[in-house]
């Protein structure tokens, strides 16, 4: 059940980065470590943000499950970081704040 609420996540960012690819802008590179901070305070209430761990909320993966997914990239997340997500809240990030989530979720990634 996870692996398929994980791949139909990954498609939804895909298609979703697809739909809104275009010219491209300076995307701002975030730093892993306030990202983990930031991750800590807001995002650990549903998500799992450190390597191996599980997900409080069993709708919200595990930001080490979200690095793995194929095709996962900076403007995959920063896509869906900014699309309104049914069981997720709107939780509102300055574009600095957004960079730091997304290289620390990157950050995750198996190399």
């Amino acid at each position: 059940m996870q692996d398929m609420i994980r791949n139909s996540i990954a498609l939804l960012i895909a298609g979703a980065a697809a739909l809104f690819a275009g010219p491209v802008q300076a995307q701002e590179l975030g730093d892993a470590s306030r990202g983990s901070a930031l991750a800590l305070h807001t995002c650990i209430a549903c998500h799992g943000v450190r390597k191996g761990e599980t997900s409080v909320n069993p709708l919200a993966p595990p930001f080490f499950a979200i690095a793995e997914s194929r095709g996962m990239s900076a403007m995959a997340l920063n896509v869906a970081l900014l699309s309104p997500h049914r069981a997720m809240p709107n939780i509102m990030m300055e574009p600095n704040e957004r960079a730091d989530i997304i290289a620390y979720i990157l950050s995750l990634k198996s190399k």
